[in-house]
């Protein structure tokens, strides 16, 4: 690989160092890079002021491309765990979101069963109030039969208690047929006063 390509590498892997200084893993590999150039440099210097034999230089040269090439593979690794990294931040973000439409849901639940509760409250005591009052009228029902001494009375009483518990639901039965039935077969009693009175006469 040529040079130019290894030096924009490793300057993409500053930039994203400076991204991600909380990535000590990332912030290594800066660390190890810097060594090696840092080395690099020494021993251009070192060959320069002492002229080192240029067969040994270049041992030397390979070594550090070869140590570059396994950066480059911890590079590639490290972009690799970036990728997997941003795709888990995505997953726990909509997971978030998720719960969020879960806890509104909820709470959209818990304010209707308040509000049930609420009514039914409401039609219990209703419900109360009214077999309260209903135990009031019959009671004082009650006295005012104990004090009446007409039959009808009592009667008129008793029926305009229960047609106010009732609402004056009560239904339309009909009228009522007092006439007895007639047996074509049999001897019927005349129910007349006139004929009553004039049978005991006869007799």
């Amino acid at each position: 690989m040529a040079k130019d390509e290894i030096d924009k590498k490793v300057n993409n892997l500053y930039q994203l160092a400076k991204k991600l200084p909380d990535d000590t893993n990332l912030q290594e590999s800066i660390a190890v890079i810097k060594t090696l150039r840092l080395s690099q440099g020494q021993y251009k210097r070192w060959n320069n002021e002492y002229r080192i034999d240029n067969t040994e230089l270049k041992e030397e040269i390979e070594q550090l491309e070869e140590n570059n090439q396994g950066l480059q593979g911890q590079i590639i690794q490290i972009s690799n765990d970036n990728n997997k990294l941003k795709i888990e931040i995505v997953k726990l973000s909509q997971d978030n979101d998720s719960l969020k439409s879960e806890l509104a849901t909820i709470n959209q639940e818990m304010v209707q069963l308040t509000q049930e509760k609420q009514n039914i409250l409401a039609e219990k005591s209703k419900v109360i109030a009214e077999l309260k009052n209903i135990e009031t009228e019959i009671e004082l029902a009650v006295m005012k039969v104990k004090e009446t001494k007409s039959l009808f009375g009592k009667f008129s009483i008793l029926w305009t208690v229960i047609s106010g518990i009732f609402q004056d639901n009560i239904g339309d039965y009909g009228k009522i047929d007092n006439a007895l039935p007639t047996y074509a077969d049999k001897p019927q009693m005349n129910i007349d006063p006139a004929a009553i009175g004039k049978d005991l006469l006869n007799r």
